[in-house]
């Protein structure tokens, strides 16, 4: 079936609208609730349209031989849906989506059970239902489909160019959150949570060593009372650093608080929601608690 580049671009957007809904469908029947799947914000899943375009360009002439067709559908999609999660995870450093759970998986990116369904929809598409999609495409008068085309094009884009925003706002958010963590993790090792009891049975301490000294010759009188003017010196040098760093920690643990509370936009809670079992390559705990926060587990 050779097509035009005309062709491709609708088959592209047609199946990436039609993947689009197979994956709300299959949300809602999950989890009883609409959910807007896929990478962008509008109704596009681009690794649908992607999947069966190379399908019908590369595995058409295979179409009478169903067993040939499902394999080979099999291992293209599947090569095509390994290829994307890596990308997208070296791209923006979260993993999409996450198979390691199943069994035979590759990676996380992709498993049999799912490489099976792309290998039996791929049959179906091209036998029963891309026959209709393609005369409908040769039906379309040309002149208005190259305009609609056009026009759906340029939405795609700045969806994209908006989502990759998103994804690099979503990104800066998890770092400043994971780093602020470090911060107060750091203080509160170094401080203890014994250090200002610690410090004032030192002080009291030292209050009865220098009255022992007192009764004893006036010479370890003397240096009884250096010693103890240089611990209470270096006592107030101790609470002091310790109070710093208290109200360090504390500072620091309202900003994480705030940045963790603030609201975020449509398209970061649209990702998480999105996106169940996406993984942050980088700030997975962060990431873990950001979500339970929003009530997005």
């Amino acid at each position: 079936m050779p097509i035009s580049f005309y062709e491709a671009i609708w088959i592209f957007i047609i199946y990436a609208f039609l993947g689009w809904v197979v994956e709300v469908a299959f949300a809602a029947f999950r989890s009883h609730s609409f959910v807007n799947r896929g990478f962008l914000n509008g109704p596009l899943c681009p690794v649908y349209g992607c999947g069966v375009l190379a399908v019908v360009v590369i595995l058409y002439p295979l179409h009478r031989n169903l067993f040939l067709l499902f394999l080979c559908s099999f291992v293209l999609v599947s090569a095509i849906e390994f290829l994307t999660g890596f990308l997208l995870e070296k791209l923006f450093h979260n993993k999409w989506w996450d198979y390691s759970e199943r069994k035979f998986n590759i990676c996380g990116y992709i498993c049999p059970l799912f490489s099976i369904l792309w290998g039996v929809g791929c049959v179906f598409v091209l036998k029963v239902f891309h026959p209709i999609v393609y005369r409908g495409i040769r039906l379309l008068p040309r002149l208005p489909g190259t305009i609609v085309l056009i026009l759906l094009c340029l939405v795609f884009s700045v969806d994209l160019a908006i989502t990759v925003a998103t994804i690099l706002q979503f990104n800066e958010r998890l770092r400043l959150l994971d780093e602020i963590a470090g911060k107060i993790k750091i203080i509160s090792n170094e401080l203890g949570e014994n250090i200002y009891e610690g410090v004032t049975v030192a002080v009291e301490k030292g209050g009865e060593l220098k009255e022992n000294i007192y009764e004893g010759v006036t010479v370890a009188v003397e240096k009884g009372g250096e010693l103890k003017e240089n611990f209470d010196i270096k006592a107030t040098e101790i609470k002091n650093t310790f109070l710093e760093k208290k109200s360090e920690r504390s500072r620091l643990q309202q900003q994480y608080n705030r940045l963790l509370s603030e609201n975020i936009s449509f398209g970061m809670k649209r990702i998480m929601r999105a996106f169940p079992r996406m993984k942050s390559r980088a700030y997975q705990e962060t990431l873990l608690k950001w979500k339970n926060h929003w009530g997005e587990k």
